[in-house]
């Protein structure tokens, strides 16, 4: 594994990687606890500009990964081998699967944050709202945050797994 594209692939894989633990990481346990700290408004205001950003960030390093993870394997040689129920079963492909599985519920949740819980605790009201309208909403914001809450902390652990089993896997996966 000493020619520049693999090193490159590698390093692009442990990149996205990067970037997808270390935004979590810090939307989870920094930033989000100190948005109490701000004005309510201003909380909101930031959260909602900075949860885009972070919203992007996270779709690029989760579509980077299995692409230049897919590369790598191509490259490998090793592409095929993911149709080979003995290699499959074997510690590199109980490891890369659990990996591949891990990925695709961090897809899901990513989902659920990005395109359901995410309009539902930015809303937008018209300038004319009565009082219940707001107290309504306000309530059913923040019980939407909760779930954004548990998901963003669930993205944080199992990408850290990720991260863990790919450690696994440089070495020859589970068992070697």
């Amino acid at each position: 594994m000493k020619s520049l594209d693999l090193q490159i692939l590698v390093s692009f894989h442990l990149f996205f990687a990067a970037v997808f633990v270390g935004s979590n990481v810090f939307l989870d346990f920094l930033l989000t606890p100190r948005l109490d700290l701000i004005p309510p408004g201003q909380a909101a205001r930031l959260g909602d500009k900075l949860g885009t950003d972070f919203a992007w960030l996270n779709w690029i390093a989760l579509i980077g990964s299995p692409l230049s993870g897919l590369l790598l394997l191509w490259r490998l040689g090793d592409l095929p081998s993911l149709l080979d129920p003995s290699f499959l079963f074997g510690g590199y492909g109980i490891a890369l699967l659990s990996m591949i599985t891990l990925w695709f519920t961090l897809i899901i949740t990513a989902a659920i944050l990005t395109f359901y819980l995410r309009p539902r605790v930015v809303v937008k009201l018209p300038y004319d709202a009565s009082r219940q309208q707001v107290e309504g909403s306000r309530t059913n914001a923040m019980d939407y945050a909760k779930w954004m809450k548990r998901l963003a902390r669930y993205n944080v652990i199992a990408s850290t797994i990720i991260i863990v089993i790919g450690g696994f896997l440089r070495f020859g996966g589970f068992g070697a």
